[in-house]
């Protein structure tokens, strides 16, 4: 399936305006001054910013076409349209709308960067990211050079795409990419989009185009000089909200002054005395994920009322489902305690493929990959969890604790080494059990065992991060 690009700085819009003696709040349609912007977290209706809206009446946008909702997939970030009910956790969604970032053939890939290159475009994978149920291994390593994909992510300080979802693209279809422009050549109708050179001689752009703007480009072939022969160019608005719409956007901070003062996806956030933070232990700054509720003020600032970091999704657990918790939230894999929550995007890649796909699905005996960050008092709060088909490997990932051999913690987790553990670098090197268990203290490691009787005796052992 081909979908157009993201417009992260989208003039689709939600707007929340209060209707008095209503038990819901209307939302405006794509004119409103205000919006709801994130990825899907789950279906049945769909999940989307820890609200759930019905969709049996709404219009699916995809690729500026009417599309259907089993087209979208967990992790497609999204803006929708509707009403959001006083509980502030359930509405009517009157219009979703999908589009991705940049769309074409992998160029090149960088497997220990964890970096791979589309159309001059550089996309990070991370710990969040989902891919494509065709995707073998669910990972950069299932990725080839030549592969066509699609990519619907937030941009960083860095100007890379930080993957969301990776999807696989239909041969035939579109290449499309979304950026700011770079060296505009107005006699010779060219400009770069990053590294990809955009050759737009054969078409009007719609709007003007100047350096620094926003663009959505599409092509259909190269010219022979590498150059994208444009089909359409559409220069993109910033968001635009009117002064007091309200607003959510989820994204990265690109440009940080102070906790008071940032950018994120290329808006400006402000915040006040009045401003909640919730940082869960995260200090704000440059490429750090935050999701931001608020309203415009007069001069096109978005006033923060609300501002949650979300930690980094380096912590993994892979294993069969011991136990489902009695607190509707939690459950336990391999013994550790996993905490879900209204932004938890669960899929079902197993055989089942159910959809909709919730914890209240699972059961013990399942197996899962859950992924997210270690806990403040211990266990993990799931950003991830799949349901996967089963396999006799299981797997533990985070930050390594009481390292002493032959034993380590990893997860709250005591996992144990045997003359049979396999060692490796960050970089793939093989290490004797002294060197691992020497660099091993306070970095990301990953343990994959055989679970024995409860106990965790690890085959292999990576360092994952220096």
């Amino acid at each position: 399936m081909n979908r157009a690009f993201s417009m992260i700085l989208t003039v689709a819009a939600l707007l929340l305006a209060a209707c008095g003696g209503s038990n819901s709040t209307q939302l405006s349609g794509i004119q409103g001054s205000g919006f709801a912007y994130g990825p899907i977290t789950g279906f049945g209706s769909i999940f989307v910013n820890g609200v759930e809206y019905t969709t049996t009446n709404a219009q699916i946008r995809i690729d500026d076409q009417t599309g259907a909702e089993t087209e979208l997939h967990v992790g497609d970030i999204v803006t929708v349209n509707g009403t959001v009910n006083t509980d502030a956790k359930t509405g009517t969604a009157t219009q979703v709308t999908f589009s991705g970032d940049v769309a074409g053939a992998v160029a090149t890939i960088d497997s220990a960067g964890g970096t791979f290159i589309v159309l001059g475009q550089t996309i990070r994978v991370t710990g969040s990211t989902l891919f494509d149920d065709n995707i073998h291994p669910a990972s950069i390593a299932g990725l080839q050079v030549g592969t066509l994909v699609e990519v619907s992510g937030f941009p960083n300080a860095a100007g890379e795409i930080v993957a969301s979802r990776i999807q696989l693209e239909s041969p035939g279809k579109d290449l499309e990419a979304k950026g700011v422009v770079q060296a505009l050549d107005t006699t010779a109708h060219a400009f770069h989009v990053n590294t990809l050179v955009v050759d737009y001689s054969a078409i009007t752009p719609n709007g003007t185009l100047a350096n620094g703007s926003m663009v959505k480009v599409k092509g259909t072939g190269f010219a022979a000089t590498g150059a994208l022969l444009a089909t359409s160019v559409q220069v993109l608005q910033g968001f635009g909200g009117s002064a007091a719409a309200p607003a959510e956007v989820e994204g990265i901070i690109t440009s940080f002054t102070s906790n008071a003062d940032f950018v994120l996806n290329g808006q400006h956030v402000t915040t006040s005395g009045n401003t909640t933070f919730t940082l869960n232990g995260v200090t704000l700054g440059i490429n750090v994920h935050v999701e931001v509720e608020g309203s415009f003020d007069s001069s096109g600032a978005l006033v923060a009322t609300s501002v949650v970091a979300k930690p980094d999704s380096s912590s993994v657990v892979r294993g069969l489902v011991d136990s489902i918790g009695a607190a509707s939230n939690t459950m336990s894999v391999l013994r550790v305690t996993i905490t879900t929550s209204a932004t938890t995007e669960f899929e079902d890649d197993s055989s089942q493929k159910l959809r909709p796909f919730r914890l209240s699905d699972l059961r013990t005996g399942d197996y899962v990959e859950v992924r997210g960050a270690a806990g403040q008092t211990g266990g993990l709060e799931a950003k991830v969890l799949m349901r996967e088909t089963p396999d006799t490997v299981s797997s533990l990932q985070g930050v390594a604790s009481s390292v002493n051999f032959p034993t380590l913690i990893v997860l709250g987790i005591t996992v144990t080494t045997t003359s049979q553990t396999q060692y490796t670098g960050a970089d793939g090197t093989v290490l004797t059990a002294g060197t691992f268990f020497t660099q091993a203290p306070n970095k990301t490691v990953k343990v994959v065992s055989t679970v024995t009787n409860g106990a965790f005796i690890a085959t292999q052992a990576q360092i994952e991060s220096q």
